[in-house]
């Protein structure tokens, strides 16, 4: 149906139009060079028959002052048998009124001459009319002698290489033409795979792909970059569904046990009543820490932060978060220390950032640093264009298998343990919204978090 369209319509294939103008501008160079050629090609000529005929005229002329007119006769008898261009050379003696008196050609109409020098004359040879390129010059007997060259060779000549042209003119256009509606075809096939695609991603299959071909050319690199922002868009779908399933199945819990609470609140009095109604404003409390969580991530994942970025000081920002968790370290027998080489700086939110490693911090201390002996080292150092930063301890890791689904919204690794299981989420769309990466490894034993951004053009 696309074929069927384009040939019905080609004016609405750019590929047509392209083709169709590149077309039109070859045969334009083609005019030019034609009409250039045919202008050097009858000027040569032209002088040609000029110079010949001058030459030619110059010598009877010569002939005719030192042996006579008798003389002069033989000699254009002899011009003109001598099967030397005998059937374009042109010789005629008139006397004054134009009768003839010798050579192969009379003067149509027959007149006298009284314009002498090079000209063009209507001319009958042998029963034929036609056009002489002649040299005229008046003897001292007042005969007039003609000499030159039939132009009906060079009109043929002009006549041939016109109909040439006209022929060549004609083919181009047609492979013009032909081409075009091929060209815009092989386009439309192109893109009929990509159009099918996104047709069907449109109408909700977002699994389709854009079939690729084994040719590197611009339709199979528009193809692989679609097909990753397809594959980017699929993702953020499942990310949607998966966050909507999660957020009804979390929120569902601790609504209905609001719920039940508040319904039980009616058969209680004093004390018991009072503390009830504080577990429920803690439970409110906490639904809305959740809601603030996933409207911030919102808010990062949307990239409205980034007008806020500047210069930010790795060592700075690391001294900070040293001097706000050593005491929390210390507290357990546990040991956090910060190394920074060099003076890195990275192009960013330093709140964000300071949001970001602090999330990271209290999980290393949370689940790594608990008894006392857990060691939590900090590591900054600029590499080329990029800010390594390294969170390692000594604790007992993750599940290898748990490791792809850390950075989940909703998700714990430790059930137990107290939280909304959206920090690390909060800190993957941090590093994501500053161009980093964020990757965990477990060092058997111990943790380790390498978080990636950035440098600042000024570090």
């Amino acid at each position: 149906m696309n074929l069927l369209s384009t040939a019905r319509r080609p004016w609405s294939s750019i590929a047509f139009r392209l083709a169709l103008s590149y077309g039109g501008l070859l045969l334009l160079t083609m005019v030019v060079v034609f009409t250039i050629f045919y202008v050097q090609m009858v000027s040569v000529f032209s002088h040609r028959m000029d110079r010949e005929a001058k030459m030619d005229l110059q010598r009877l002329e010569q002939h005719a002052l030192h042996y006579g007119e008798a003389s002069l006769r033989k000699e254009i008898d002899r011009m003109l048998s001598d099967g030397v261009d005998s059937q374009t050379e042109i010789a005629i003696l008139t006397n004054w009124d134009g009768d003839f008196l010798a050579g192969n050609a009379r003067i149509l109409p027959q007149r006298s001459i009284s314009t002498f020098g090079l000209r063009e004359l209507p001319l009958e040879r042998e029963g034929r009319s036609m056009t002489g390129r002649v040299a005229v010059a008046q003897l001292p007997s007042g005969n007039v002698l003609i000499v030159g060259r039939d132009m009906d060779a060079l009109q043929d000549i002009e006549q041939r290489f016109m109909r040439a042209s006209l022929t060549a003119a004609v083919i181009v256009v047609i492979l013009a033409i032909s081409g075009s509606v091929g060209f815009a075809r092989l386009v439309d096939d192109r893109a009929a795979s990509i159009r099918h695609t996104m047709l069907q991603v449109a109408n909700g299959d977002l699994g389709q792909r854009i079939p690729l071909s084994n040719d590197d050319d611009e339709f199979t690199r528009l193809g692989r970059d679609i097909n990753k922002m397809l594959d980017q868009i699929e993702l953020l779908m499942d990310g949607v569904r998966h966050v909507s399933n999660t957020i009804a199945h979390n929120l569902r819990t601790p609504l209905t046990r609001v719920l039940l609470q508040l319904r039980s609140v009616r058969h209680l009095g004093g004390n018991d009543q009072q503390r009830l109604l504080e577990h429920l404003e803690q439970e409110v409390q906490d639904l809305g820490t959740v809601f603030d969580k996933l409207l911030q991530i919102a808010e990062l994942e949307s990239g409205m932060r980034r007008q806020e970025f500047a210069v930010v000081d790795i060592q700075g920002l690391l001294a900070d978060i040293a001097d706000l968790y050593v005491p929390v370290a210390e507290e357990t027998g546990s040991y956090l220390e910060v190394v920074v080489q060099g003076h890195p700086c990275a192009l960013g939110d330093a709140d964000l950032l300071a949001n970001a490693l602090a999330n990271l911090v209290e999980n290393a201390l949370k689940y790594a640093c608990q008894q006392a002996g857990g060691h939590l080292r900090i590591t900054a150092e600029q590499k080329g264009e990029m800010i390594d930063l390294r969170l390692q301890d000594n604790g007992p890791g993750v599940p290898a298998d748990l490791l792809p689904h850390i950075t989940d919204r909703f998700y714990r690794v430790h059930e137990r343990q107290p939280g909304h299981g959206l920090g690390l989420s909060s800190v993957q769309a941090i590093v994501q919204l500053h161009s980093g990466s964020l990757h965990f490894a477990n060092l058997a034993p111990g943790f380790e978090v390498q978080l990636r951004l950035p440098a600042a053009a000024s570090a």
